[in-house]
């Protein structure tokens, strides 16, 4: 089978992140290409030399139109439509673990469009962070994007490709499906944040980098208190290491190296206000007061969702 992998990744640094080498290596075992996509930088000669050896290519893009972006840009150079299989995947997630049983779930399937995470934010969708396209949607993703372009909006983003582009193949009649999908009923939040420890009980392979290194935007953190999550990334590495005793893992520790946060003082802080907001929910009150807080923060911003529960993007 010829298959070729589209790995988006944004970073500043002269050196390649470990968590990404550690993805590139496990994706080169089920790609027979593999094209690295990222940001103009200056790269030392020791990356370069490493990428050769893996028989990686780089190909440095402008940082326009986000992670779809380098794709559509990847689909216009590559002929994607040479391939029985295409993927597209980013860095925002950690990979750390082999991604053997993800493949044996693919290949033992004929679906056309699959990922990981199925999620219902807005409408029925596959999250962008990890998609395996086989020969017959292959064209019609190609099509798709073509169509729509670069776009630099980043709600506009969202809404055309990672949900308008699941929903426009299952009207084409193919078959689009998710590994793992929620047994509970959460329409409105992002899976692979609320439900992250049932998905690592059952199985995912990977974690969003997010929540290790914690690098959430200021006005996500009111989403996470909605959701009632553990910020403390200890208690999903602890779970993760619980879970898969028998198989290699990724080193965390120098993963989170490699982000170099050392205070955690947002921990602290999250922790005191999750308290107070778990009292606060008991009246009824004081929880209007706080979600009419919360939509006046979202109108400041420009944001005009009345949805309490939406917060952390899906991408």
């Amino acid at each position: 089978m010829k298959s070729i992998c589209f790995y988006s990744s944004y970073f500043t640094l002269d050196y390649i992140p470990y968590y990404v080498k550690f993805y590139l290596e496990e994706l080169e075992k089920h790609f027979t290409e593999i094209v690295f996509l990222t940001n103009e930088k200056e790269l030392k000669e020791t990356e370069l030399a490493y990428l050769k050896k893996k028989n990686v290519t780089l190909k440095f893009v402008s940082n326009e139109g986000f992670d779809f972006g380098m794709w559509y840009k990847a689909f216009k150079e590559y002929p994607s439509l040479d391939y029985d299989r295409v993927g597209l995947i980013n860095d925002s997630c950690i990979l750390f673990k082999p991604l053997d049983d993800v493949f044996k779930w693919i290949n033992s399937n004929d679906f056309d469009y699959c990922g990981l995470v199925s999620s219902r934010s807005v409408a029925l969708h596959i999250q962008s962070y990890f998609i395996v396209i086989n020969k017959n949607a292959i064209k019609s993703v190609y099509d798709y994007f073509m169509e729509n372009g670069l776009i630099n909006d980043y709600k506009n983003v969202i809404y055309t490709y990672e949900i308008g582009l699941s929903a426009n193949l299952r009207k084409q009649g193919l078959k689009v499906a998710a590994m793992f999908t929620s047994k509970n009923d959460i329409a409105a939040q992002n899976p692979s944040f609320l439900v992250i420890e049932e998905f690592i009980r059952g199985g995912i392979p990977m974690i969003k980098k997010k929540i290790i290194f914690r690098s959430y935007r200021k006005g996500e953190y009111l989403s996470m208190l909605r959701m009632n999550f553990k910020l403390n990334q200890n208690v999903y590495i602890k779970l993760i290491k619980e879970v898969n005793k028998n198989q290699p893992l990724i080193d965390f520790d120098i993963a989170i190296k490699d982000f170099k946060r050392s205070s955690k003082i947002d921990i602290y802080i999250y922790n005191f206000v999750l308290f107070f907001y778990r009292l606060a929910k008991r009246s009824k009150l004081l929880t209007v007061l706080f979600h009419k807080f919360i939509l006046i923060r979202r109108k400041l911003r420009g944001d005009t969702r009345i949805n309490i529960l939406a917060g952390t993007s899906d991408t």
